[in-house]
């Protein structure tokens, strides 16, 4: 393996982190922004950090690579999300989709804790957007929105924080509904592993196929001539048992 093999293994897993903690920090900038200076003075500095993280990749990549104008060609996105800060949201999109195009038993536990990251924080936010300032409203601060996320997302459902709003209610569904098929993809998962490394079976094993007949024959066509000269043995027997039968019953001359 490259160095440069070795950096992209390396930093493909973190970026993709920093790529949704963009997508987090983009979010919160646009649908809260009205707030205290510490707050704004967060968002500010997790966008510049992430910028530099990419920055810092990008470079490091173009000096490791041994084609640097073929590198430059074959990756604008990169190029482009360098220069284009607020394109960086197109890291965690393409994380949520190759997210649910990998899910798979091996992989899948990396795969829902980016899902339920994605769900939480935009869950919360959205709802914290339209419930905050609505009349009679419980969800008033984004502490309370989070903790409201995780309660629903998880299905427990306390209910001491709920939406008053039409818009809130749907945006609840929605999460109510993702959060009823991770508790299912979680346990079937389990399940899954389970079966799949159940003791005394080989690795790779089929688990649904039964124990092989040393018996039977191995290709369709020595199965039909063997069911075939049975067919024949049993059809000379049955002649046999008729012809002494014959012999037993008849009159004597």
């Amino acid at each position: 393996m490259t160095r440069y093999e070795k950096w992209e293994a390396a930093t493909t897993r973190p970026l993709d982190i920093l790529g949704l903690l963009f997508l987090i920090d983009f979010l919160a900038g646009r649908l809260i922004p009205g707030g205290p200076q510490w707050w704004q003075l967060s968002l500010t500095v997790i966008s510049v950090l992430v910028w530099v993280a990419f920055v810092i990749d990008y470079v490091v990549r173009l000096v490791l690579t041994e084609h640097r104008w073929d590198f430059v060609r074959s990756h604008p996105l990169d190029l482009v999300m360098v220069l284009v800060p607020m394109l960086r949201v197109l890291r965690a999109i393409l994380l949520i989709r190759r997210s649910f195009r990998n899910i798979s038993t091996e992989r899948i536990a990396g795969s829902l804790l980016i899902i339920v990251a994605i769900v939480v924080a935009v869950g919360a936010l959205l709802e914290y957007a339209v419930e905050h300032d609505a009349p009679g409203a419980n969800i008033t601060t984004v502490g309370i929105s989070f903790w409201w996320a995780i309660v629903t997302t998880t299905t427990v459902g306390y209910g001491d924080t709920y939406p008053v709003t039409s818009i809130g209610r749907l945006i609840a569904s929605v999460i109510m509904l993702v959060g009823i098929g991770l508790i299912g993809t979680v346990s079937a998962t389990v399940a899954s592993w389970f079966v799949k490394h159940k003791p005394g079976r080989p690795h790779g094993e089929d688990k649904t196929a039964g124990p092989a007949d040393p018996g039977e024959p191995g290709d369709l066509g020595q199965a039909i001539a063997a069911l075939t000269e049975q067919v024949r043995a049993l059809s000379a027997q049955q002649a046999e048992i008729q012809r002494s039968i014959e012999k037993l019953t008849a009159p004597p001359r």
